[in-house]
């Protein structure tokens, strides 16, 4: 049986209801928190009543490892400029070297942590355990193929001003990674031209490496560790409207010829990410059996700016075939979607791709988002109704591809 690509009011109602009931009882869902427990047990006894099998997974993450790397490599990035400074100006050359080598370390920290999300320096933040939330509902037959809608079940750190955009944040990340490049650059410039002093030329490069300090000390205080967003964040919008679309599934009594579908919701904040890359890891065998796609949501404000992601900034690529379905099924309910540039996305497809999964994801571009709905809200008062109803219905075209 095909579902027809639509949530009834009814469940565009409940959707609405869940993300209100969470954002109530949860203020705080960092990874590890009673609020991250009271979060997935909510969603739990939701999907149990609408799924044929759910289950938990625990795993050990490091919440706020990011945030604290991030602030750690910006003081880092200043006493490189502070050296580099003292080099021109004595005309020595040991503070210079001294800064080269620590240019080599936050380089190689900003690479393995930001653009290959590496977690060897997660160690910096204490443990916490953390889980997924994982559940399927089987075919009418044989299973042939599996799809997993992914989403993650977001409390973000808030940026200290809600006038501050994600973008900026993206903008600062890029320039601390262009100043430590033009730092490293002149003072190989500078050590190989054997570290002269009143030099008018090295005078000027170390006023432009100086420039770039005010650049470090406002990405060291921008995100504030001592505050998630209280309120409804783009990422928790994804986790009820999949419940919807599962609550309708059950409902209408609507299972597919030879299609398994399943939901995940990974961990809050940090282990957002790191859940996925758990839950990858653990399933790269078990889930041979048949051919599967996850097709990860990421944050989702408005849908008339709807992106479909399928390469990330450290150049792994996704599935492109599987991106060209979703492009299909958008453009059959008149959805406008595009194919957006590696760095727009925060890339949840990844972790499944890089298990050899087919993956992409679907999201609005950080450029159009902020790091909440509102800082404040405890109700869906923020949240249109039409993104509901649009996303619903985008999933269950989706599945309707896979499955015809």
């Amino acid at each position: 049986m095909t579902t027809l690509p639509s949530l009834n009011e009814k469940i565009t109602d409940y959707s609405l209801g869940l993300i209100s009931s969470v954002a109530e009882g949860t203020a705080d869902r960092r990874a590890g928190s009673e609020g991250e427990q009271a979060t997935k047990d909510i969603y739990l006894q939701e999907m149990e009543k609408y799924c044929d099998e759910t289950y938990e997974q625990s795993f050990v993450t490091h919440p706020g490892a990011g945030t604290a790397l991030q602030k750690a490599l910006g003081v880092l990035l200043i006493l490189c400029a502070v050296l580099f400074s003292v080099s021109v100006s004595k005309g020595i050359a040991f503070p210079a070297i001294v800064s080269l080598i620590l240019n080599l370390i936050i380089f190689g920290a900003y690479s393995h942590k930001f653009l290959f999300d590496g977690t060897f320096l997660d160690f910096i933040r204490p443990k916490k355990k953390s889980s997924n939330i994982f559940g399927r509902r089987y075919p009418r037959s044989d299973t042939e193929k599996r799809v997993v809608i992914t989403a993650h079940m977001d409390s973000p750190l808030c940026l200290r001003s809600e006038s501050f955009s994600q973008l900026i944040l993206d903008l600062l990340f890029l320039l601390c990674l262009a100043g430590n490049t033009f730092l490293f650059c002149f003072q190989i410039f500078f050590l190989f031209s054997g570290a002269p002093v009143n030099n008018a030329l090295f005078d000027i490069l170390n006023v432009v490496a100086i420039l770039f300090i005010p650049v470090y000390i406002f990405s060291i205080f921008i995100v504030d560790p001592r505050r998630t967003a209280s309120g409804i964040s783009a990422s928790l919008v994804p986790c009820s409207i999949i419940s919807g679309v599962m609550r309708q599934l059950s409902e209408e009594g609507i299972r597919y010829g030879n299609t398994e579908v399943c939901f995940l919701f990974t961990g809050s904040e940090y282990s957002g990410r790191a859940g996925s890359y758990a839950f990858a890891r653990k399933h790269r065998r078990l889930f041979t059996d048949v051919p599967t796609v996850f097709i990860s949501l990421e944050e989702i404000t408005r849908t008339d700016k709807l992106s479909v992601f399928f390469k990330d900034g450290s150049g792994t690529s996704g599935s492109q075939a599987d991106a060209s379905i979703v492009a299909q099924a958008a453009e059959n309910l008149e959805i406008p979607l595009t194919k957006e540039s590696p760095l727009s996305g925060s890339s949840a497809f990844t972790p499944f791709t890089q298990q050899h999964f087919k993956a992409c994801s679907i999201g609005t571009p950080k450029k159009y988002i902020a790091k909440t709905v509102s800082h404040s809200a405890d109700t869906a008062s923020g949240v249109r109704r039409d993104t509901v109803e649009n996303i619903g219905a985008l999933l269950l075209e989706i599945l309707n591809y896979y499955d015809n």
